[in-house]
């Protein structure tokens, strides 16, 4: 394993405590759920910090969940919408189902953050309930089995 590996896995254990949190706080708190996507990104960009210092098996297995999944980039979307950043394309969403959703670009971290789960208004009007709690668990089994590929294929 190398060094840049091992600094990737501490992140991952960084976001699964994030989710953990929420998964097992008695009320939602929307920042804990907002601290969640915000570790998701922290985790993805030490990736594409360390990247380039993988051997390449690291290398292969991560970048299909850091550069090539759509769930989890578009997880990271969610992120922007919690920090008030109003994109110039509407963002892209995905459900737990793996169901891409379009949300206008004014979309505000209110209405996404405003509970667990939530009802969402795609840029046709029609209504999406997405789960946060399904959505983290599932991006975090994602990196967990890449995390996992990487280490069972050593090169």
């Amino acid at each position: 394993m190398s060094e840049s590996f091992a600094r990737i896995e501490k992140y991952f254990v960084d976001f699964s405590e994030g989710i953990d949190r929420c998964r097992t706080a008695a009320t939602f708190n929307a920042a804990d759920w907002q601290d969640a996507y915000n570790r998701l990104n922290r985790l993805r960009d030490r990736y594409l910090n360390e990247k380039l210092s993988l051997i390449p098996s690291e290398l292969t297995a991560l970048a299909k969940v850091f550069e090539q999944d759509a769930f989890i980039e578009g997880l990271l979307n969610i992120r922007v919408i919690g920090e008030h950043v109003q994109k110039r394309t509407p963002p892209v969403i995905p459900l737990y189902t793996n169901t891409p959703i379009t949300l206008h670009a004014e979309t505000s971290a209110g209405a996404v953050f405003k509970g667990p789960i939530v009802t969402l208004h795609d840029t046709k009007g029609q209504p999406h309930q997405t789960d946060h709690l399904r959505n983290l668990e599932e991006a975090e089994s994602r990196i967990r089995r890449a995390l996992a590929c990487a280490k069972n294929t050593r090169t």
